[in-house]
């Protein structure tokens, strides 16, 4: 039973409060009940439509909004960050979109992992490993993730890795194999 099908049981329109329901009940109960003549099966129907509306509440609950489209979203600890990337040929594209953010220098595809060379905003020459975690969870709902660590290869300061992973994210999403 659904909001609808209660109300509707209990001859109420959308917007009954707490009260009309409390008055329909029990008008609707005197006339149904087996005791006044009426039937089990139309006094069950009657009770239960008046529970689910009290269990429920009085408010309609919020129209679900359809789902955007996964977008990346980059989530960030001090030397290390995690990517939900859109469903496909993830491995493929990060290595695509590595060559667009520096050199790709290593690639393990058994093993999930890509590591990109590349000069960062400051000049400090870094490397970017990416590897694509296998979560079956994930995949279910349609995301694959990513985990980045971010080295400097040179002596200086690497810049922060969410805005390395941010930037190769925007990177990642212009890419299509």
């Amino acid at each position: 039973m659904n909001r609808e099908q209660a109300l509707r049981t209990l001859g109420l329109e959308k917007g009954a409060q707490p009260d009309d329901i409390n008055r329909a009940y029990r008008t609707l109960i005197r006339q149904a009940h087996p005791d006044a003549g009426g039937t089990t099966a139309v006094a069950a129907r009657i009770t239960e439509a008046y529970h689910w509306l009290q269990r429920a509440g009085t408010e309609p609950p919020p129209t679900p909004k359809p789902a955007p489209p996964p977008q990346p979203t980059p989530s960030a600890a001090d030397d290390a960050s995690v990517l939900l990337l859109p469903p496909g040929d993830v491995f493929a594209r990060l290595v695509e979109a590595g060559h667009q953010l520096g050199e790709v220098s290593y690639i393990d595809h058994d093993a999930g992992i890509v590591q990109i060379t590349f000069t960062a905003h400051n000049g400090i020459v870094c490397q970017l490993a990416a590897t694509v975690v296998s979560m079956p969870s994930r995949a279910s709902r349609g995301e694959a993730r990513v985990e980045f660590t971010l080295d400097p290869l040179a002596s200086g300061e690497a810049p922060p890795i969410d805005q390395v992973v941010a930037r190769f994210a925007r990177i990642f999403q212009r890419t299509s194999l």
